[in-house]
């Protein structure tokens, strides 16, 4: 079901069947991996504060924080994920609140978050610019939004890019799959270190910015890693993390942690 917001439209019935792939290489199992762990060691929840996930999907992220002591409340837009997240939810017997929305017009008061998180889907909303407003109208005075988000300027895409040809020549059946490097048709928004630092600065004020991951995309390189021994492919994947750490705009997903700025009008 698609519903009308102004001009745009919303998916309400859009679901992530499509987000993994059926044969996940060591590569992808590892930025997945690496992008769920620091993006929750970024959030850091204390015991008892009010923690927002916008874009929370099946709300396994959502328990995972109020495992570690927080109040979680999950927003969600689709109503086949909220299905899904109340499902993990009763089987998880985690305590997580659900709330049918859009980031754009956050269904809450003003101040009311100590933090809240967007990890890989911003880049899913029709106005990521009107989130990030919403978002600092939320949050409690030195509150914090944690933001993650696949950077498609990557080191890795644009060497995927560069090479396509010498890797078509390779193996022609590439040629007929989508592009690592091109955005997916669910996605609204193609952001890379630069844009996503221009959205947040017009509302918040960036204190920790982290790469994670490098060379994903990279050509061949997936499937490289998946012949060799899993203690090798794992210590070439920290490696490239590592290199990542202080190279966002390379790096496969830029993290940030931001205060909001209140400006007066």
């Amino acid at each position: 079901m698609i519903q009308n917001h102004g001009t745009k439209k919303i998916d309400l019935e859009w679901s992530d069947d499509h987000v993994v792939p059926d044969v996940v290489c060591p590569s992808l199992e590892f930025l997945f991996h690496q992008m769920l762990h620091l993006t929750l060691q970024a959030v850091d929840p204390s015991h008892d504060e009010l923690i927002l996930d916008v874009g929370c999907g099946k709300a396994v992220d959502g328990a995972l924080l109020w495992k570690r002591g927080a109040r979680v409340i999950g927003l969600e837009p689709s109503c086949i994920m909220i299905g899904r997240a109340r499902e993990y939810l009763n089987e998880s017997k985690a305590r997580v609140a659900l709330a049918q929305g859009i980031g754009e017009d956050l269904p809450f008061k003003s101040h009311s978050f100590d933090k809240v998180m967007c990890k890989g889907a911003l880049d899913h909303f029709f106005s990521p610019g009107r989130t990030m407003e919403e978002i600092a109208r939320v949050l409690k005075p030195g509150g914090e939004m944690i933001i993650s988000i696949a950077n498609f300027e990557s080191l890795g895409f644009r060497l995927g890019k560069r090479l396509y040809p010498v890797t078509k020549f390779l193996c022609p059946s590439l040629s007929k799959e989508r592009k690592l490097w091109e955005l997916p048709p669910d996605h609204t928004h193609k952001f890379d270190y630069a844009s996503l630092t221009s959205f947040v600065k017009q509302h918040f004020e960036i204190k920790e910015t982290k790469g994670i991951s490098l060379l994903f995309g990279l050509p061949l390189l997936g499937n490289l890693l998946s012949k060799l021994p899993c203690s090798v492919s794992y210590a070439i994947l920290k490696t490239l993390d590592r290199l990542a750490r202080p190279l966002p705009s390379l790096a496969d997903v830029v993290l940030m942690r931001c205060t909001p700025v209140y400006r007066q009008r």
